[in-house]
């Protein structure tokens, strides 16, 4: 009886400490649960241009995280 009791114990925790570390409400890293913006480059410079001319570039990203990433009011710096 007493082998049985520490058997069933021992499964038990081991079903815990598992449901514990799958589980994302669970000890789950918060940071790796959020989105993440990842540039493939930081700045650009243009060099010397004409006054009034038109000067386009774009720059290309990733959400590199594990949620939707949610991009809002951008602005020109």
């Amino acid at each position: 009886m007493k082998a049985t009791r520490i058997t069933w114990t021992a499964a038990f925790a081991l079903v815990a400490l598992l449901g514990f570390r799958l589980s994302p409400a669970g000890g789950a890293d918060p940071a790796a649960l959020q989105p993440k913006i990842q540039f493939t480059e930081s700045s650009h410079d243009f060099g010397k241009s004409a006054p009034n001319m038109d000067l386009k570039h774009s720059f290309m990203f990733k959400n590199t995280g594990r949620a939707l990433l949610i991009i809002q009011d951008v602005k020109a710096g």
